[in-house]
């Protein structure tokens, strides 16, 4: 009967979403996988559907009927919210995805006059841009760069080069601005970890720097911010 597949259908992914969310929970085996997969932040927004089906499967799995036909009949609609959960654990959201691509981003090379950069910073309301040479990261250049310069007497003028600033561009020239390297295949939840415990120090991570394998010497890919994260 349809019913009898529509159940059956209903079951297994469930059983699936079961397996799928044992693999990626402490083994602790506080309540069941379901419960404690919803005591994960990442799955808060999910509670009230996963709790539906939860106690559906309850129904189902305990053989209640009612005039010898199940109690309740999943919709499609249900079996399609527990494979998108299970699609949610097994292919999470990569560090790939919610980049800005190396497409979008504003770069400055040795040759860009530092004038006309701070310029189109301001019109783009950009902090810090990367400093390319054949696409591989040498730098960072920021506001923050410019003052310094001042500081050291270097002139800014019309003149003024990013070269010109060159001792000052390094990514660890600031001593609580930090920027790491990493894959393009790293999760949002492994780069929000990242994000979170440099905030616990003295130092913070302005950016991640997304090559391939997370190589310094690799052409950029993209760069993730902070604010990048936290739409995830």
């Amino acid at each position: 009967m349809a019913q009898n597949r529509q159940v059956d259908r209903f079951l297994e992914n469930y059983r699936r979403l079961e397996a799928a969310a044992a693999n990626i929970l402490p083994r602790d085996n506080k309540g069941s996988v379901i419960a404690r997969l919803l005591r994960m932040p990442k799955f808060a927004p999910y509670r009230e559907e996963l709790d539906c089906c939860r106690e559906v499967r309850n129904l189902l799995t305990h053989e209640v009927r009612v005039d010898g036909e199940p109690a309740i009949i999943p919709g499609d609609g249900m079996i399609r919210f527990l494979e998108k959960m299970i699609d949610l654990i097994v292919n999470p959201p990569r560090v790939k995805h919610r980049m800005t691509p190396i497409e979008k981003l504003v770069a400055v090379t040795y040759d860009t006059p530092v004038l006309e950069m701070m310029e189109r910073m301001r019109e783009h309301d950009l902090s810090r841009v990367p400093l390319l040479v054949d696409g591989v990261v040498k730098g960072m250049f920021s506001m923050e760069t410019v003052f310094h310069a001042t500081l050291d007497g270097i002139p800014i003028n019309a003149e003024t080069k990013i070269a010109n600033l060159d001792g000052l561009l390094a990514l660890d020239a600031a001593p609580i601005t930090t920027y790491r390297f990493v894959p393009p295949e790293m999760t949002l939840d492994a780069a929000e970890e990242m994000f979170y415990h440099a905030y616990g120090r003295k130092s913070k991570i302005r950016a991640l720097l997304v090559t391939e394998g997370g190589n310094p010497g690799g052409k950029l890919l993209g760069v993730l911010s902070p604010y990048d994260v936290l739409g995830n």
